[in-house]
């Protein structure tokens, strides 16, 4: 009975605190040419999440922001592209001047350290030091485009995995619940 009362408790405290909840992923747009470039793109909305809570939001924030990283190259694998870009937030776009390719200057300049758990108001890379969940807005080709810096969305996996920062869980492709953020905007993949 104890073990019953106990498991319910703790089943509803992590459902409640947005715990159990996966990351979103859904289609923004469908594949458009570039301006100034011979290659396609999609737009995307994806997020990535905490692995757990712990007394040091450095590390939180870094767990999150790199599954952010993580689901990026996923989706883009998933998708049937190759490569992608960051669109927003701005500090992550190679349209607005940012230079990182790969997953180490995105880890390196996109993470707070271990060691910066005072890391207070600092949003690296434009992405929020304060919540669970965060999204991005990418761009997946099918090849690296000319007029933009782009991340080979394999070699970002492939870092990920020899580095031990890929992680099992994913993204949920979920437009429903990605169309309530961006209104009219997602792109169904089925018809209904």
């Amino acid at each position: 009975m104890k073990r019953t009362s106990l498991f319910l408790a703790l089943s509803s405290v992590f459902l409640l605190s947005g715990c159990g909840i996966k990351p979103y992923a859904a289609g923004l747009s469908k594949e458009v040419p570039l301006k100034n470039d011979d290659v396609s793109g999609k737009l995307y909305y994806v997020e990535g999440k905490e692995a757990w809570r712990s007394p040091s939001g450095g590390y939180n924030i870094k767990t999150r922001n790199i599954h952010v990283l993580q689901n990026a190259a996923d989706l883009t694998l998933n998708e049937g592209y190759h490569y992608f870009t960051f669109e927003r937030p701005a500090q992550l776009s190679s349209f607005k001047g940012n230079m990182m390719t790969t997953a180490e200057e995105f880890i390196d300049k996109c993470t707070p350290s271990e060691a910066q758990i005072f890391d207070v108001g600092n949003n690296r890379c434009g992405l929020s030091n304060g919540y669970a969940k965060e999204g991005v807005v990418i761009i997946a080709y099918s090849k690296p485009p000319k007029i933009a810096l782009s991340y080979n969305a394999k070699e970002v996996k492939e870092y990920l995995k020899a580095n031990g920062f890929y992680r099992e869980d994913s993204y949920e492709f979920n437009e429903d619940e990605v169309a309530k953020r961006f209104p009219g905007q997602v792109v169904r993949n089925k018809i209904f």
